[in-house]
């Protein structure tokens, strides 16, 4: 196992066009090792002598950044003025969708109108296979009115190109605060800037509909009962960046200390 990780801490590739280098970050390692350790396991289930050895081997994971609009960069791109490109337009409409109910991309994807009901959505989310019910708000209640001519409730695309949409949607949008990522290879720190647009994915519609429910005043429980957040452990880190958020603001408010 370390002579694996090490193989993979060291390896590089070369574009041949560009003459880049490619390097593996330890978040990508850590992943690697992770499957190699479940189809041990899974060769050991099914007869295979393998050395205990490996399930000494500890698998550290970095904790990666919480990405995620503010009220004020959600509500301008609910108000954003897309009549001239429904493209833009429908992707808008299912990113918002996500932002103000939480659901992972591939639960909309399954959305049905005998899910809708009067006042709330009854949905069985597809990773963990439990019964959530998500109860309509404002926003989810608008995009739901603006389809209700169509056969699916919202208009849902390819995960793929809904990821490559919502970047120029939300370079449209003018979401372009700039954002440190930082990454580790082995020991090495890698520092890159962003405009927040381009790290704006599926699965930020999620994580700020837990962030900004939090900083309504929502209580965590709550929160995660509508997310379907099995454990505190996972759900945490949104009450951090909350608290980073709170403090900037108190600062910005009444003066740093």
């Amino acid at each position: 196992m370390h002579s694996f990780q090490n193989f993979l801490i060291n390896w590089e590739e070369v574009h041949i066009t560009t003459s880049t280098v490619r390097r593996l970050n330890n978040i990508t390692i850590a992943k690697q090792l992770t499957t190699l350790k479940a189809l041990l396991n899974y060769a050991k289930r099914n007869g295979v002598e393998i050395s205990n050895g490996y399930k000494d081997f500890i698998t550290k994971r970095e904790k990666l950044e919480v990405i995620a609009l503010t009220q004020n960069e959600l509500d301008g791109l609910f108000n954003l003025d897309l009549s001239k490109d429904k493209r833009l337009d429908q992707v808008r409409d299912v990113f918002c969708f996500s932002c103000v109910t939480g659901f992972r991309y591939s639960d909309l994807e399954q959305l049905r109108r005998e899910n809708i009901k009067e006042r709330e959505i009854r949905l069985t989310i597809k990773k963990t296979k439990e019964a959530l019910i998500v109860p309509l708000n404002v926003y989810s209640k608008l995009i739901l009115e603006k389809y209700k001519e169509r056969a699916y409730p919202i208009p849902v695309i390819s995960n793929q190109k809904f990821n490559k949409y919502i970047k120029e949607l939300c370079e449209k949008a003018e979401i372009n605060e700039p954002l440190e990522i930082i990454r580790f290879r082995g020991a090495e720190k890698v520092s890159k800037n962003y405009p927040k647009y381009k790290v704006i994915s599926a699965h930020t519609g999620r994580k700020t509909f837990a962030t900004l429910s939090l900083e309504k005043g929502i209580p965590a429980e709550t929160v995660m009962k509508i997310t379907g957040h099995a454990d505190y452990k996972s759900f945490q880190r949104y009450v951090k960046v909350t608290e980073e958020r709170k403090r900037n603001e108190m600062q910005k408010a009444w003066g740093a200390p």
